[in-house]
């Protein structure tokens, strides 16, 4: 009897601990998942220079504010770069998926980006100055 009982506990406590194990991994793997993280690396020459002695403070504006202008730079840029006549400095393409959030960081350091190569190729990307 006694061995019984204890045979009974010994699995109960086997098969609690592997559906613990269970869990633990789903949630790890889910966490995983939904904490990626973006980093914009420029290699533009200059820009990190520029970056520190020309950018305003981040909360100078809203997280919402710059993902805003980086839709409407990225258009315009990729519109330049799929245009041949363009040509330099819109040599690649700029991929900024709206669906995604890049986090605050990656969305300042873009939107200061976009401001350097104005100031770098004395040009202007907001479209409401026209093609």
């Amino acid at each position: 009897m006694i061995r019984n009982l204890f045979f009974f506990f010994a699995l109960i406590f086997i098969i609690s601990c592997s559906f613990k194990s269970n869990v633990v991994e789903s949630t790890e793997q889910q966490n995983a998942n939904d904490s990626t993280e973006y980093e914009l690396v420029v290699f533009e020459p200059g820009f990190d220079s520029w970056f520190a002695t020309n950018r305003k403070p981040k909360w100078f504006h809203s997280h919402d504010y710059y993902q805003r202008w980086n839709v409407l730079y990225t258009n315009e840029w990729n519109y330049r770069f799929n245009n041949i006549n363009y040509g330099k400095p819109y040599d690649y393409l700029i991929e900024y998926n709206t669906d995604k959030d890049y986090g605050i960081d990656v969305d300042y350091k873009l939107y200061w980006y976009f401001k350097f190569m104005e100031n770098k190729y004395n040009m202007k990307l907001n479209i409401a100055s026209g093609r």
